[in-house]
């Protein structure tokens, strides 16, 4: 019988760990390779603060799954109800899959309806929160300017920071002077987990852009321009983003693949990205993240993604030559005026051998914007 390889999820974990299985697998009878999403489309969410700005149509950075299967994947468009670890299987909306390999890549969920007073903010992280804030912005004529998140943890940690640069580049570039641009976080300095550099680098930048900074904000709710946190103080708005919170899918948090003191995420060995339990069943991306201890992006599902298919593809084929768990992240921003770049080797730090990352920032140079877009453009393409 073929070793069932299925693969929840098509954000970036999955589709970088099914393009690789299939890159070393394919062409064996013996393996079938499945892909289920809800949507049926892969998003590049690097790119929604540019549909928040109007550089990018939603369809611009969007690909639809089924490209995958001319490479011999298998993609089933349904939701995923439940996962059936126990008995290798996953129940579905219209049906049942089961499997000899499982990778859970369902990611995190943001839910701007459990902010209370949604609706008076805008929040880039999906793409109607991106189209909402554009209108937003395009009516916005002046006054203050918030930015920060509603909890923690949340999809790209930097990027509240990069909201901010946007904002001011375009109340600048439209002439209003009197934009106050303001981060709030619930950290007491910017990207304070990062450790001493980036606080010093994110600071730097900020002064230079005339962006304040407000820390050991908790937001309490939020109320027609007006936001009030959890110590008692309130800032007034006249535009503010805002961070939504973001939860498990539920079928990981009420199954016993989750780990209840994060809240519902996925329970993972960092050396192996295996269950503890069930050994043949992998997580990657924003499913471990509070697990093992990283931030939310993208960039650490990719890499995890070629961990954990170099794994499975080593017990099928019996020997193999594959992927070391690349504990390291970038991520290039675009600060509209210019571009900038950080890179942090979390290795020492998950190992518990430090207390940050080591990381850098490298910035002030239009290349870096050029580079994300350089970047955009590869990843749609290189995957589809």
């Amino acid at each position: 019988m073929a070793k069932r390889i299925l693969i929840l999820g098509g954000g970036a974990g999955g589709i970088v760990a099914a393009n690789n299985l299939v890159k070393h697998l394919k062409g064996r009878k013996d393996v079938e390779i499945t892909l289920v999403d809800k949507t049926g489309y892969h998003l590049f969410y690097p790119s929604l603060l540019w549909v928040m700005t109007g550089t990018r149509e939603p369809e611009d950075i969007m690909r639809p799954l089924s490209l995958l299967e001319r490479k011999g994947i298998k993609v089933v468009v349904d939701e995923v109800k439940r996962i059936d670890a126990e008995n290798n299987s996953v129940e579905l909306a219209n049906g049942k899959l089961d499997y000899d390999y499982l990778i859970v890549a369902l990611g995190s969920t943001p839910v701007p309806e459990k902010m209370e007073g949604w609706e008076y903010v805008c929040s880039p992280w999906t793409v109607k929160g991106a189209l909402r804030c554009r209108e937003k912005i395009a009516g916005f004529k002046g006054g203050n300017v918030l930015v920060g998140p509603y909890s923690w943890p949340y999809k790209c940690p930097p990027a509240p920071f990069e909201v901010a640069f946007m904002l001011r580049y375009l109340a600048e570039q439209r002439g209003i002077d009197n934009a106050n641009v303001t981060v709030f976080h619930m950290w007491s300095q910017p990207m304070e987990p990062f450790g001493p550099l980036m606080v010093e680098g994110f600071k730097k930048f900020m002064g230079m852009y005339g962006i304040g900074f407000r820390g050991k904000l908790e937001v309490e709710r939020i109320e027609e321009g007006r936001i009030l946190f959890r110590n008692g103080e309130s800032m007034d708005y006249d535009l503010a983003v805002v961070v939504p919170p973001h939860e498990p899918p539920a079928p990981v948090a009420e199954s016993d693949l989750a780990k209840p003191e994060t809240g519902g995420y996925m329970n993972v060995e960092l050396k192996t990205l295996r269950h503890p339990k069930y050994r043949n069943v992998f997580g990657i991306g924003d499913i471990i993240e509070p697990t093992i201890g990283l931030g939310m992006a993208g960039i650490f599902a990719h890499f995890q993604a070629e961990f954990v298919a170099s794994q499975i593809i080593d017990e099928i084929t019996g020997v193999y030559m594959g992927e070391h768990y690349n504990m390291t992240g970038s991520c290039v921003m675009d600060m509209g005026y210019l571009g900038a770049a950080v890179f942090c080797d979390f290795s020492k730090k998950l190992l518990g051998q430090a207390d940050y990352p080591d990381c850098y920032m490298l910035g002030g140079m239009k290349a870096f914007r050029a580079l994300k877009i350089v970047f955009e453009r590869f990843w749609l393409n290189r995957w589809f």
